[in-house]
């Protein structure tokens, strides 16, 4: 079928040329399969079936496109965040100039969030967790999405994602919202089909022949993925009793040197390193000029050292240890054959487009489990080995066909590698909701009013793909009426949902912001109690990132804890040293801590770890140093903060719903953003100018200099700026300065031929001060003390006033006074070193304010 065939389905003769320019003139058989037979551009379910390189992801690209061009909304749904983002540029490049709007989603890209609850947007490309809880909030949304494409569909079989990923489907399918599912590794796909209401589409075909085989004592013995036939091939031989790794860094140097560019998984990180500096010493090929200047630019890390090594003789590395930035270069790299040799994790087996002609493939993968808290290895799946090998002989390349090799160092090895992987079948998908403890998801079903009794609970759940594969075969009705009713009791008992009568279940306020935000129940309940015990104290930031590294959904490996710094890096030593002097009376984790004397458990040691790296991130940190003093890389400092910022920002969701003070929420909802981003406070107007997204080096450069607040922007000239960041760059921050500066509220100390006032204090913006032009922020009690004493500048204020001012009636221990006079100075002295002594004490009479009468003014 020609692509100029489209015209017949409303699709635009520029639409088309541009498709013509990225795919082919002709359309793919799984592609011409869909639109003619299975009509793609209709009203129907589908649930497309199809090998990679196929064409599948184009099909749900067409029908997502000629659905926008009709005005309707259409959200694109992916597993990864680095998909997204993959998408979300391609997609913008294609069709911006069409007037589609294009946005992405995901936890720590959330520009366009108000565009996505709003519906602002023709395509959304969005992370399946995204979705869930936008329509927790805005479940009236499901009515004007007219197209939701689900890819990477295997997820449901993910024992962490599949849960929710399953609640979330089956509320799709329930709307009448119009599916196409898509996956590479279907196993029963019909089987699936029938419970999305959808026809199937299946092609088994790829467009190049893809050799997948093992490789064992010199042979590749293979079996052909289109024909079916087998066949041997003859590779770089070695001594017969090598290992794999030697076997593989042979053949992969005659493979790189004929050209053939290679994609090796492996199945973890620290290997991904180890593998690629290894293949670096005994290739010798040409090095990858274009990404080694591209690495230059960026900040040093310990993962672009080791790049800039292996680079230079085009081999590379990824995993999630690479920041964003780096992730990026090297795949641009591979795809351009630059890069001749990638070692990888599986973080490029799921979606991403990159084409290799040779893959070679670990068997083993690590697994971590929450409950134990621990990874265990295990055999990776037949459909994972079919995900991975199907990188080899990607459509679009000058190659003639593909291999997907497996290393044998031995013939037993051979056969049961053949047996399981080569003639094993695709697992069918195994629903993973009922492994899993129900109340979480019947929080969020009742918080998206999508259910609001037990009877339609268990209604809802019966029909998720969990409740017709196996529920209805194994469980009985009263059994099932049970278990919905226990997890409504549970989520009762938390005060997450109330009964308004025998029958009719609402959400609490407290349960609205737990479902919203995404948290489990668990992970609430502890937030919750830290919340109540932290409200009226003052607490620092390691309090407070302690208290969310301990919650159960911060468990995870996205930050590495070795038996070695387990047992010798001392990390709550380290804890209990930095707070030594703080008087914490609080039932709070840090102060659990710091008073027990027995060993913390491995868990808990990695949040202490983690706790302590994200307090000197947001104190702003260099990377390089971090990296070296917790032993970690910049990807896992990056994912840790992310993880924490999430977690913060549901505090500060759970203390609104709690009705918690105003100045609270506002620090606690600024420390989300703190974390998330590395930076202190003055850096954060700048830091969300967007467009251009500026980096956090440029910013802290930009602070280096003096430049980084709005009066200094102004003020400066372009070739001052451009010299931190680049032309263009300056020049948006110039304008974003002057207009603030133009629309800035005229405050006394700023007027022109006035006195200035010194220290400006205004209720109108409690928690913050403005001294010496600069704006301080403050806790409501430090706020409260400076308040107080620039009621009489130049006098002592007496304790007994203080306190009264401050505390009330309230009862606290009387060294609050010195200690929250101490946090003041602290807070100041960070931005104005020379105002270190703005407060002193008369000894057993009170507080001094020293400054003169004319340079305090105090606001309504």
């Amino acid at each position: 079928m020609k692509m100029t065939e489209l015209l017949r389905y409303d699709i635009p003769p520029e639409i088309i040329r541009l498709w013509q320019e990225s795919e082919s003139d002709r359309l793919l058989p799984v592609q011409e399969l869909a639109i003619k037979r299975h009509n793609l551009f209709g009203r129907g379910n589908l649930l497309i079936q199809a090998p990679t390189s196929s064409g599948k992801t184009f099909v749900g690209e067409m029908a997502a496109i000629q659905t926008a061009l009709r005005r309707k909304k259409v959200v694109y749904l992916v597993p990864l965040k680095a998909l997204a983002e993959e998408k979300y540029e391609d997609f913008k490049n294609k069709y911006s100039s069409y007037g589609l709007k294009v946005i992405v989603s995901t936890r720590d890209h959330k520009h366009f969030d108000g565009d996505l609850e709003s519906g602002n947007f023709s395509i959304a490309l969005v992370v399946y967790e995204k979705l869930s809880q936008l329509l927790v909030r805005r479940p009236e949304k499901f009515k004007e999405i007219e197209l939701i494409v689900a890819d990477e569909l295997e997820l449901l079989s993910d024992p962490e994602r599949g849960p929710s990923v399953e609640i979330l489907l089956t509320g799709i399918l329930q709307s009448g919202c119009r599916t196409i599912g898509m996956s590479a590794v279907l196993g029963e796909a019909n089987k699936l089909a029938n419970w999305m209401g959808a026809e199937a589409v299946q092609f088994d075909r790829r467009p190049l022949e893809l050799r997948y085989g093992v490789l064992n004592d010199g042979i590749f013995r293979y079996r052909t993925y289109n024909e079916y036939s087998e066949g041997e091939e003859k590779l770089a031989s070695t001594c017969p009793d090598a290992s794999a790794w030697e076997i593989l860094m042979e053949n992969t140097g005659v493979f790189a040197a004929q050209d053939e560019p290679c994609l090796i998984f492996v199945k973890t990180k620290h290997e991904s390193r180890k593998g690629a500096e290894l293949l670096a010493e005994h290739v010798s090929l040409s090095a990858a000029e274009h990404a080694i200047e591209k690495l230059r630019d960026l900040g040093d890390t310990h993962s672009r050292d080791k790049l800039l090594a292996t680079l230079n003789n085009g081999v590379a590395f990824h995993n999630a240890d690479l920041s964003p930035e780096e992730r990026i270069i090297v795949e641009e790299g591979f795809r351009s054959g630059e890069i001749k040799v990638m070692v990888s994790t599986s973080t490029l087996a799921i979606g991403m487009n990159m084409p290799a002609h040779n893959v070679f493939i670990t068997t083993e993968k690590w697994q971590y489990d929450k409950r134990f808290c621990m990874p265990w290895k295990a055999p990776i799946l037949r459909s994972e080995y079919e995900n991975m090998g199907g990188r080899a002989g990607r459509y679009g390349s000058r190659m003639r066909f593909g291999r997907s090799i497996l290393i044998a160092p031995t013939q037993f090895d051979h056969e049961a590698l053949w047996r399981r992987y080569v003639e094993g079948k695709r697992e069918s998908i195994e629903p993973q909701l009922g492994k899993v403890p129900l109340e979480d998801h019947v929080l969020r079903l009742v918080a998206s009013r999508v259910c609001d009794t037990d009877e339609s609970l268990q209604l809802f759940l019966e029909e998720t793909l969990t409740g017709r594969w196996i529920w209805r075969e194994t469980i009985s009705f009263e059994e099932m009426e049970f278990r919905v009713r226990a997890s409504i009791n549970k989520a009762v008992d938390a005060g997450m949902l109330a009964r308004k009568s025998d029958k009719q279940i609402k959400t609490t306020p407290f349960g609205q912001a737990v479902a919203s935000r995404g948290i489990s129940i668990a992970t609430a309940k502890e937030l919750a109690a830290w919340i109540r015990e932290s409200e009226t104290r003052y607490w620092t930031a390691l309090d407070l990132l302690l208290a969310v590294a301990l919650t159960p959904d911060a468990r995870g490996p996205y930050l590495s804890l070795t038996t070695r710094e387990y047992e010798h890096a001392d990390y709550p030593g380290q804890l209990k040293r930095r707070t030594i002097d703080e008087n914490i009376s609080a039932n709070v984790p840090i102060n659990r801590i710091r008073n027990c004397d027995f060993a913390p458990f491995f868990e808990e040691i990695r949040a202490i770890k983690a706790a302590l790296l994200m307090s000197e991130w947001i104190d702003e940190g260099d990377v390089y140093e971090l990296e070296k003093k917790y032993m970690v890389f910049s990807g896992q400092i990056l994912a840790t903060a992310n993880q924490l910022a999430w977690l913060i920002d549901a505090t500060a969701a759970i203390a609104a719903a709690f009705g918690a003070q105003d100045v609270f929420i506002k620090e606690l909802s600024r420390y989300a953003e703190k974390v998330a981003k590395g930076l202190s406070e003055e850096l954060l107007p700048v830091s969300r100018l967007d467009p251009p997204k500026i980096d956090r080096n440029t910013l802290l450069a930009l602070k280096a200099h003096n430049l980084h607040t709005d009066s200094a922007l102004a003020n400066a000239k372009e070739s001052k700026i451009a010299a931190l960041t680049d032309k263009k760059t300056a020049r948006l921050l110039i304008s974003w300065a002057k207009t603030l500066q133009t629309n800035e509220e005229i405050t006394p100390d700023k007027k022109s031929g006035e006195f200035q006032a010194a220290l400006l204090i205004d209720d109108r913006h409690p928690g913050q001060i403005i001294l010496d032009g600069q704006a301080v922020q403050l806790q409501e009690k430090q706020y409260l003390m400076l308040k107080t004493l620039a009621q009489s500048p130049g006098e002592c204020v007496p304790y007994d006033q203080i306190y009264t001012e401050v505390w009330g009636d309230s009862i606290v221990e009387s060294n609050q006074l010195h200690f929250q006079k101490r946090k003041i100075l602290e807070r100041i002295s960070t931005q104005l070193p020379g105002r270190q002594k703005l407060i002193r004490t008369i000894p057993k009479r009170g507080f001094v304010l020293e400054l003169p009468v004319d340079e305090v003014m105090l606001g309504v």
